[in-house]
């Protein structure tokens, strides 16, 4: 089972025209970048993508990203042994070995850790596999297959998350997540027993600097995504970058394609947590099969697949089951 939008829905379906589309952006400056299509038109870039990722996961000097590949919406598929896939909105390998997944999440799941531990896991083993063909593992002798058999290249899975993130602390924006030891954990001078696997989790909710008291790159690139859909004048950093990335989601500059993309998956983001907020405080508190039939001709309408309607009613259900089984 999958449970990225992109599976779920796909913005190119429905039958929005242009004119209603330019509409809907009248007056803003910039498509929002939390939502799926223009965060990925935001850094569709080499440069704008190095300088993305030095600033969030605080890379400067000889330790910073020279140059990478990338891939938007990279696919994974397993056999484990039945089949398993996964996309990543943005899959990284940079020239000096690290492999990079980056995610923007705008609809909260309820199992949200779990997912980001499939994500993690699935970003690992690609990257094994990889490393492998890089050094021509199978063609190696025995006595060096010993030896690289189990080394791992470095690999990192941001997550950004357009909600609160249950377990980062009052007024934390950003935070590491790595492999610990239990008995080190809270003494002075804890770190993890290995570098080379690592979650940075943003929570956009609680980033909330000030245009004027922008000092990083990190702090850059957040404000654009959290404020750049809502602004109707031109955000300027001095950065070529981020100027370059800037452009690609101008409301007046990008093309009809990927306003039209944009303004279905907006839709579709608004009745999804419109649906499950009143499923909550209406429909699942009462009992009541209305609010679910009234949601499912809302999606039908909007275009999405009656067997992902299905999928989302099933997921729907399982929710009011455990709220109830909690009470």
């Amino acid at each position: 089972m999958t449970t990225d939008e992109e599976f779920v829905f796909d913005p190119k379906n429905v039958k929005n025209d242009i004119e209603s589309v330019r509409k809907k952006f009248e007056g803003l400056m910039y498509l929002d970048p939390r939502c799926d299509p223009a965060f990925k038109a935001l850094l569709d870039s080499e440069d704008s993508l190095v300088n993305f990722l030095n600033g969030i996961m605080h890379l400067e000097g000889d330790d910073a990203i020279q140059s990478l590949t990338y891939k938007i919406q990279q696919e994974e598929n397993f056999r484990l042994p039945d089949p398993y896939g996964v996309k990543f909105d943005i899959g990284a390998h940079t020239k000096a070995g690290k492999r990079i997944d980056i995610e923007m999440q705008q609809l909260k799941l309820k199992e949200y850790i779990p997912r980001m531990m499939i994500y993690n896991a699935v970003l690992l083993l690609r990257a094994k596999s990889d490393y492998n063909k890089e050094i021509g593992f199978n063609n190696l002798p025995d006595t060096n297959k010993e030896k690289y058999r189990y080394m791992l290249p470095e690999i990192y899975s941001i997550w950004i998350m357009d909600y609160p993130v249950g377990f980062m602390g009052e007024g934390v924006y950003r935070d590491e997540v790595a492999l610990y030891n239990k008995s080190n954990v809270g003494t002075a001078g804890c770190i993890p027993i290995s570098t080379k696997n690592k979650y940075i989790i943003i929570d956009l909710t609680k980033f909330d600097k000030k245009y004027e008291l922008l000092e990083s790159d990190e702090d850059r690139w957040l404000y654009i995504l959290k404020n750049a859909g809502t602004s109707r004048s031109s955000l300027k950093f001095g950065n070529p970058a981020i100027e370059e990335a800037l452009k690609r989601i101008e409301c007046g500059n990008v093309s009809e394609e990927l306003l039209i993309r944009q303004a279905n998956m907006t839709d579709y983001i608004n009745v999804c947590r419109a649906a499950v907020a009143e499923s909550y405080d209406d429909g699942y508190e009462k009992g009541s099969t209305q609010t679910l039939a009234d949601t499912e001709t809302v999606l039908r309408d909007l275009g999405i697949a009656q067997d992902k309607i299905a999928e989302m009613q099933v997921r729907l259900e399982t929710l009011r089951q455990s709220r109830l089984a909690q009470k």
